[in-house]
């Protein structure tokens, strides 16, 4: 059963992903557009646009998570009886967790090691990093969420 908080914090994913998506594709388009019709290229578009892919990218992990649509390969897990099959992808959850912890622990460190400013916009370079560790972070709990329901046998969405 999903909770009044489990849906504020899907919102919040939901809502974060897509002010992310709409400003990498309003970037994009200045781009574009400065480039081919203005003939006058902004040049903080392009290390812009980088970054909002990043940040679309690792913030979708959680999203992804929490609605069971990662790609993957399951014609193994498919072929084995539901009970054997239960305790294979609680594993494979539980190696994905340890995976993006340690993620998660390198872009902490990765953050407070930034020093740097970005080229062309005036922001440190640690501002993607946190964004990275946010979705991270999320993921983490995600997959914790995930792997919970599981072991408590609850259908998962």
């Amino acid at each position: 059963m999903v909770g009044f908080a489990d849906k504020v914090i899907a919102r919040a994913e939901d809502g974060a992903l897509l002010f992310f998506f709409w400003a990498l594709g309003a970037v994009v388009f200045a781009q574009f557009f400065s480039r081919y019709f203005l003939n006058m290229p902004l040049g903080w578009t392009e290390e812009l646009a980088r970054y909002l892919m990043i940040s679309v990218a690792f913030l979708g992990l959680p999203v992804v998570t929490r609605l069971g649509e990662h790609i993957a390969i399951d014609l193994l897990a498919a072929s084995l009886p539901a009970k054997v099959r239960s305790w294979v992808e609680a594993a494979a959850e539980l190696i994905q967790l340890l995976i993006v912890s340690v993620l998660a622990w390198q872009a902490w460190r990765l953050a407070g090691l930034s020093v740097q400013s970005m080229s062309s916009l005036p922001l440190p370079k640690s501002v993607i990093y946190y964004v990275v560790l946010a979705g991270l972070g999320l993921h983490v709990l995600a997959i914790i969420h995930r792997l919970a329901a599981r072991l408590r046998s609850e259908p998962r969405s």
